[in-house]
């Protein structure tokens, strides 16, 4: 999977929106029905159906709390204290980076929004190359357990992940073939 395809997924996340158009039609989707808006009453609507709205000038996109700067900040720190990953909302990256690219005027200090979330990925993803250095230096067959990872961040990793399992097929090879 690749950050496309992640990005996809987590596009059916709804965010709130404010449209600035009144359409008294709902919108039927295989998903479910969207609408009707009214101009000025928020609602609830996929990301990927958010950014189509704004696109058109219908809409204005509100932020998820987690994405506002003071709750960044939190998570910072919160990344940088713990030894392990931090738990994060599902789509973390991806909606992020949907929001930024597209709904910059609906966020407030974007370059420091910015600036935090990129700092949150570096530091997650010094900790998962760290880790997967540590398990690799290993010289025995064990399984490692990935807590709060998000599928962006999995599929990053992949290439280093995909190293860890040929590892082990390669040590227990090395174990079969030994002679008694």
């Amino acid at each position: 999977m690749d950050a496309e395809r992640c990005e996809f997924l987590a596009g059916n996340t709804l965010i709130d929106v404010i449209p600035s158009v009144s359409d008294t039609r709902p919108i039927h989707l295989i998903s479910g029905d969207i609408g009707p808006f009214e101009a000025g009453v928020p609602c609830k609507v996929p990301i990927w159906t958010a950014i189509l709205m704004k696109r058109k000038h219908n809409c204005h996109i509100v932020m998820p709390k987690w994405m506002e700067l003071e709750e960044l900040k939190k998570l910072l720190a919160s990344e940088a204290e713990n030894d392990g990953l931090a738990e994060l909302p599902d789509h973390f990256f991806e909606i992020c980076h949907m929001l930024v690219r597209d709904a910059t005027d609906d966020i407030y200090d974007v370059e420091a929004v910015k600036s935090h979330i990129q700092d949150i990925y570096d530091k997650r993803d010094a900790k998962l190359r760290t880790s997967a250095i540590a398990f690799l230096s290993q010289n025995q067959t064990c399984h490692a357990q990935l807590d709060c990872v998000q599928l962006l961040e999995t599929s990053a990793a992949r290439a280093t992940l995909e190293a860890c399992k040929q590892m082990g097929v390669l040590v227990h090879n090395k174990h079969e073939s030994t002679p008694l």
